[in-house]
């Protein structure tokens, strides 16, 4: 032990230097609780269609199907073309000020949505959201890995992740608000659009939301860009690694980034297919109306969120007090086993009340452990790559969510099912396949996970 402590600098040795440079905490955390806030934005702008589905295919005179490709393959076309390339702008521009633009560009394409008079209207501004929030993921991590030393990073990231889960809580508060307004009041008269439905209303004012917010990350500043301790193969860091070398680098290490990857993959095809046709559950299942929906979900989500965030750090802090390598994919591994007989009961309770409780008792639990998975992803991958890297996760996550999960719900429903009243079976069908699947590549990746972090701790890094 003594020869290898003086062959090896201590990692106290090796990481102060860079340590001493990181912000003041206080400083990290209010950036933390504003990237929070843009993600609340995003959420809002996407959260208020789960209210929508009905009156949107009503008035459209759309489809099942064709709803789905508004909900999923709309807002994913755009990272399948331009989202992966964009992200190499993370790891070499002024992140704050790509993030103002992102802003202000997803909110001004959910404000058009309010225009749309067809499905091929609301698909381009649907494809527009997707525009502005392509590299909305990757910035915020890319910024919180650079704001928090690597112990402290799951804290901001629960942090963030609170601003995910307060998003569609208020979504759903803000939608089945103005909803309930609207729906005692005649259309109103919209400039350059006339006589405007209740949805068409509530998709402009989401719209103007994010007029604030954009002026909020102005405020935030761009912090110095550090290393996490991964090596890097990569020779002149200044420029940043090209798509081809971070594709060659996924590839060298797929036993470690695979679990991640595919895991989260299987999780968001569900949760993207319940978030979209919750309302359309409810209202079949149990006859509630759209603003019934939104007040009991966003009530019972936002009371959740606090728990969730104070659960994420206590986990994370827990196992690693005890000495765990592997806590992040550790953590991740058992909340996702501990949520699947919630996630398979839930749609299946005879009341809505229970149906509440159970639905969000699961995601709960997955968001505690949620941030475990963003942390390991963030401290293994080198900070050249780290933009370009997430953008890569995150397309393969939304392509199958946003692209799969709502059509693969209505599939269930309309060709195997073959009747749109038994949603609620296909979503426990959906829950039955997908989440046990999840927990099992978990599993598989802890060994992987810790080998790499003890490499790492080898080479001096604190993590």
């Amino acid at each position: 032990m003594n020869e290898m402590t003086a062959d090896r600098p201590s990692v106290r040795e090796v990481s102060t230097p860079d340590e001493a440079a990181w912000p003041p905490l206080r400083q990290a955390y209010v950036a933390a609780w504003i990237l929070a806030a843009v993600q609340m934005c995003a959420m809002l702008n996407n959260g208020v269609m789960m209210l929508l589905v009905e009156p949107v295919k009503r008035d459209l005179q759309l489809t099942d199907m064709q709803m789905s490709y508004l909900l999923g393959f709309s807002v994913v076309l755009f990272y399948a073309f331009i989202g992966i390339p964009a992200a190499r702008l993370v790891d070499r521009y002024n992140r704050k000020w790509l993030m103002t633009w992102s802003i202000a560009l997803w909110s001004l394409a959910t404000g058009a949505c309010g225009f749309a008079q067809s499905f091929w209207q609301f698909f381009a501004a649907r494809f527009w959201i997707g525009t502005g929030e392509s590299i909305n993921g990757p910035l915020s991590y890319s910024l919180l890995a650079d704001y928090f030393p690597p112990e402290k990073l799951p804290r901001g990231i629960a942090i963030y992740n609170v601003g995910m889960q307060a998003g569609v809580a208020l979504s759903l508060l803000f939608g089945a608000f103005v909803l309930h307004i609207l729906s005692g009041t005649p259309d109103l008269d919209v400039p350059f659009l006339g006589r405007a439905a209740d949805w068409q209303v509530l998709f402009i004012l989401t719209g103007v939301l994010g007029v604030p917010v954009a002026f909020l990350m102005v405020s935030v500043a761009e912090p110095r860009r550090r290393n996490s301790g991964a090596v890097s193969p990569i020779d002149d860091k200044r420029r940043g690694a090209g798509l081809r070398q971070v594709l060659a680098y996924l590839w060298r290490d797929r036993r470690l980034y695979g679990p991640m990857f595919l895991g989260l993959c299987f999780t968001s095809i569900h949760m993207m297919g319940l978030g979209v046709w919750s309302a359309a559950f409810y209202s079949r299942t149990y006859g509630w109306n759209p603003a019934q929906i939104g007040f009991y979900q966003g009530v019972l989500s936002l009371a959740l969120a606090g728990p969730g965030l104070f659960g994420a750090i206590w986990l994370n802090d827990w196992f690693r007090k005890r000495g765990h390598a592997d806590t992040n994919m550790r953590v991740m591994a058992i909340g996702l086993t501990a949520a699947v007989p919630f996630m398979i009961a839930a749609p299946l309770m005879p009341s809505p009340w229970m149906a509440l409780l159970m639905f969000a008792v699961g995601p709960t639990i997955m968001l505690m452990a949620a941030p475990s998975l963003n942390t390991a992803l963030q401290i293994i991958t080198p900070n050249e790559m780290r933009g370009q890297m997430t953008a890569i996760y995150l397309f393969i996550v939304l392509a199958a969510s946003q692209a799969i999960g709502p059509t693969w719900f209505a599939f269930l429903t309309q060709y195997v099912l073959g009747n749109e009243a038994l949603l609620r079976f296909s979503i426990a069908i959906s829950a039955a396949i997908l989440f046990p699947a999840t927990a099992i590549a978990y599993w598989l990746g802890l060994r992987p996970y810790r080998e790499r972090i003890l490499t790492m701790r080898t080479q001096g890094a604190s993590v």
